[in-house]
């Protein structure tokens, strides 16, 4: 048995069932191996893709994901996704090869020393030089990626060592349990009794409360405290949930804002949040303003890192909750009635309405869809506007906002949740960047719905220049692409969406997939979105 059939035994003991990547020269042995084992490859189109996938695989599931390719120019290309699984918490691996060990410093081909590239944005990053430290070094790698606060490592393998005999056992997994220590208790006791003296009280759900959305709803339900979403943490509660105020931050509903700016609301819950530009509305002191602040999060550098909180607590929320819902007194029934999440619609623009379209979708898609943004201006109005069903969920990364990244990164979900819909909004601008990738899963036949908005301008950027500066480039816009004729001309089912009412024709479109579908949306950006509070942020000095 060679080294690099050696490494996928390890992974495929530790859970591992796919890997993404692009074969390449210096990762020869490990793709070779693939055919003696049971993990499935996903080829991507570029290695960034590949990042992307094996970031969002790890995020939606919380599982390790694996990526590999080629030193040097790979793990150049690799960058973004893993900034992105950085960013986003997400534990992946990456496993990069390198040139022969004789070879090192002799300018071949590829040869770059990608362990100290990748450091600045993993959890650990290492090229192993010794035959002997490989399977130890992988171990240490994965155990890495899986502690909490979780993260993307790096290996890089030279390929003579993936083709030397393997010698040494496969080391066993070790299992991590999770407790509240004493410190933990002291601080939850003391926001407990903190939440039982408030008047009135707001819980803030971000990306690390996904998993954990029946424990939200019960805490809601028995503080009688309603619930506001980051955009990352997005579809963790329903909006059929009648606490649920909707998305906070980056284009809140106007319910959101209206609670948050409530004198009356004295104390913050905040839980899995790092309260970050996206999440706060700008860092906006509204947000905290006379409120007593209680934050729980895993990560113990979040806490207090923007605001000044009362109590900070780090441990795991499967933890705290059910220990606030057991050490403090039901919320009495105030008789709360949910406000109308947003006002109602004023069309100002011509042709289709971004925000009638995300209003009514969810009537005409399946209420288990896995629904992702990518980057653009069209996202704020999924943020504000797309409600999530029970059985529905969401997914972002806007902490590193990468354009493209869902593109690619819907991949990933769908290889993880093979029956459930998984439905991509993306832009013009991030198909160009990234859009290859819907070949991807063409070709897997993965069956994705990717709506891309197709304003034929770098819509974010023309509308903050116009309004930052009174004047914008030339470049900004573009000369309108048929993106639906150019991908069925690639065999994958198109069409285009050029009125609001051929949003009926969706359930019909998209029967019986065996493979993406693209919907393009035609719009002329004449539509205002509600981008205000992040180009007024823009101007900001300090």
């Amino acid at each position: 048995m060679r080294i690099a059939d050696g490494i996928w035994r390890f992974l495929k003991e530790a859970g591992v069932d796919y890997v993404f990547g692009i074969p390449a020269g210096t990762i020869s042995p490990l793709f070779d191996a693939l055919n003696d084992i049971d993990i499935k490859p996903i080829v991507a189109k570029n290695e960034g893709g590949a990042a992307y996938m094996a970031a969002r695989y790890a995020s939606v599931t919380g599982k390790m994901a694996v990526c590999i390719g080629a030193g040097g120019v790979g793990a150049n290309n690799m960058m973004n996704g893993v900034a992105d699984a950085y960013r986003a918490k997400s534990p992946v691996l990456f496993i990069t090869g390198y040139v022969h060990r004789w070879q090192i410093g002799k300018g071949a081909i590829q040869e770059l020393n990608t362990e100290e590239i990748l450091r600045p944005v993993t959890k650990y990053s290492k090229t192993v030089m010794k035959e002997e430290d490989v399977l130890k070094e992988l171990a240490l790698a994965v155990e890495l990626a899986n502690t909490v606060p979780m993260g993307p490592v790096h290996l890089s393998v030279p390929i003579d060592i993936q083709l030397c005999p393997l010698t040494a056992d496969i080391p066993k997994l070790s299992g991590r349990t999770f407790e509240l220590d004493a410190a933990s208790k002291e601080g939850l006791m003391r926001a407990c009794n903190m939440m039982e003296g408030a008047g009135k009280g707001l819980i803030l759900a971000g990306k690390g409360t996904r998993g954990k959305s029946e424990l939200v709803m019960e805490l809601s339900r028995h503080l009688q405290w309603p619930v506001i979403t980051t955009p990352e943490g997005k579809g963790v509660v329903s909006s059929e949930f009648p606490l649920n105020l909707g998305n906070y931050g980056f284009a809140s509903t106007d319910a959101a804002s209206g609670y948050v700016n409530d004198k009356a609301v004295d104390c913050l819950l905040v839980l899995g949040s790092a309260l970050g530009e996206n999440a706060t509305n700008n860092f906006s002191k509204a947000l905290v303003e006379n409120k007593k602040i209680i934050h729980i999060d895993w990560d113990e550098k979040e806490l207090g890192k923007v605001y000044e909180t009362d109590v900070k607590i780090c441990t795991d929320l499967r933890l705290a909750i059910p220990y606030i819902i057991n050490h403090t007194a039901p919320g009495k029934n105030t008789g709360f009635t949910r406000p109308a999440v947003n006002g109602k619609l004023e069309k100002t623009n011509t042709g289709v309405s971004l925000r009638e379209f995300m209003e009514e979708l969810p009537s005409y898609m399946p209420k288990n869809t896995y629904y992702m943004a990518d980057m653009g201006e069209f996202m704020n109005f999924a943020f504000k506007y797309l409600s999530i069903p029970e059985g529905g969920d969401f997914e972002t990364n806007l902490n590193y906002a990468a354009m493209g990244s869902a593109i690619g990164g819907a991949v990933g979900v769908q290889v993880a949740y093979p029956k459930r819909c998984v439905a991509v909004f993306a832009g013009d601008g991030d198909f160009f960047m990234n859009g290859m990738e819907v070949l991807t899963a063409n070709e897997y036949g993965l069956p994705i719905v990717y709506f891309i908005i197709n304003n034929a301008m770098l819509g974010f950027v023309e509308h903050g220049h116009q309004f930052l500066f009174e004047r914008v480039v030339k470049g900004f816009k573009q000369e309108r692409i048929s993106i639906a004729n150019m991908l069925g001309a690639c065999g994958i089912k198109a069409m285009e969406l050029r009125e609001n009412s051929q949003i009926k024709e969706l359930p019909e479109f998209l029967k019986n997939l065996d493979g993406p579908a693209v919907i393009e949306i035609i719009t002329d950006g004449s539509e205002g979105a509600p981008n205000g509070d992040r180009l007024k942020a823009l101007q900001k000095h300090d």
